[in-house]
């Protein structure tokens, strides 16, 4: 696969055999779609954490902060697709206007048994002419997956009720403490402050939200501050260095590191690219 269709179509299959769980924040540009072919997995997206089970198949839309981590069982193998507009957009597909989801934050989908088999033909298929790479490459990958959009659209469609997240005694308390991160973020915030503000130890605060979302505390907060001041410098003449004071940030010089190490730019090269 050339490097320029990579960009806008991925596919990869992997089965892991030991406990694992992302070891940092992952956010992109593109739409993901994961299709769980074995084991348990939880998958946090943005401010919320979905238990995913063997058939599961979830569309995350693009910019979501998101990680998975480990659950009950210890093996588990997924399928992973992203893929920008473009990419469908290329054979006349309106994205937005036939595939209602696709303007939706996430969507987790329980298929049935026979439509679990549909699924995976369209996935096993991509798989294979991925390496194949065989006459029409790019213009066969393309109608798989817009079969697999619209295999989604018709399963949303029939699921009488959408998938709800977790929403144990736990989770729940860490919602409400994203919740706070999301008011707050541009406060001096400290463990002590927030655990004193929820009656937690701040030992137990930071074990509880890594546990249910797969990021610490610091990182969650980051991505949000990171998050605003890229709105801010799309949207505005501000300088950068106030936008990092309104940001939370103590100083431009770690405002830069943390852009750069979430948003893969700097913050002048984020605005000159999005303005």
């Amino acid at each position: 696969m050339s490097d320029a269709l990579r960009s806008q179509f991925f596919i990869e299959q992997l089965k892991r055999e030991r406990p694992y769980t992302m070891d940092s924040d992952h956010v992109h540009d593109t739409y993901e779609i994961y299709y769980l072919v074995a084991g348990e997995r939880n998958y946090y997206i943005n401010n919320l954490v979905y238990a995913l089970r063997k058939g599961d198949l979830l569309f995350i839309n693009k910019n979501e902060l998101h990680r998975t981590s480990v659950k009950d069982t210890i093996r588990h193998e997924r399928i992973l697709i992203n893929f920008d507009d473009v990419f469908l957009q290329k054979i006349g597909a309106q994205v937005a206007l036939h595939f209602p989801f696709m303007a939706t934050q996430c969507l987790l989908l329980r298929p049935d048994a026979h439509e679990q088999g549909i699924i995976e033909n369209i996935l096993y298929s991509m798989l294979k002419e991925q390496v194949e790479h065989r006459t029409q490459h790019s213009l066969y990958l393309q109608s798989l997956l817009l079969q697999l959009c619209i295999e989604m659209g018709r399963i949303q469609e029939l699921q009488r009720e959408a998938i709800a997240p977790e929403n144990n005694e736990k989770q729940m308390k860490v919602y409400e403490i994203i919740d706070y991160l999301q008011t707050h973020y541009n406060d001096k915030l400290t463990l002590a402050q927030l655990s004193e503000s929820f009656y937690i130890s701040s030992t137990y605060l930071c074990r509880l939200f890594k546990q249910t979302t797969g990021f610490t505390i610091i990182e969650y907060l980051n991505y949000i501050r990171i998050q605003k001041a890229q709105q801010q410098l799309r949207e505005s003449n501000a300088k950068v260095t106030q936008i990092a004071e309104d940001t939370g940030f103590d100083s431009i010089a770690h405002f830069g590191r943390v852009f750069k190490q979430i948003a893969k730019r700097s913050p002048l090269q984020y605005r000159k690219q999005n303005r």
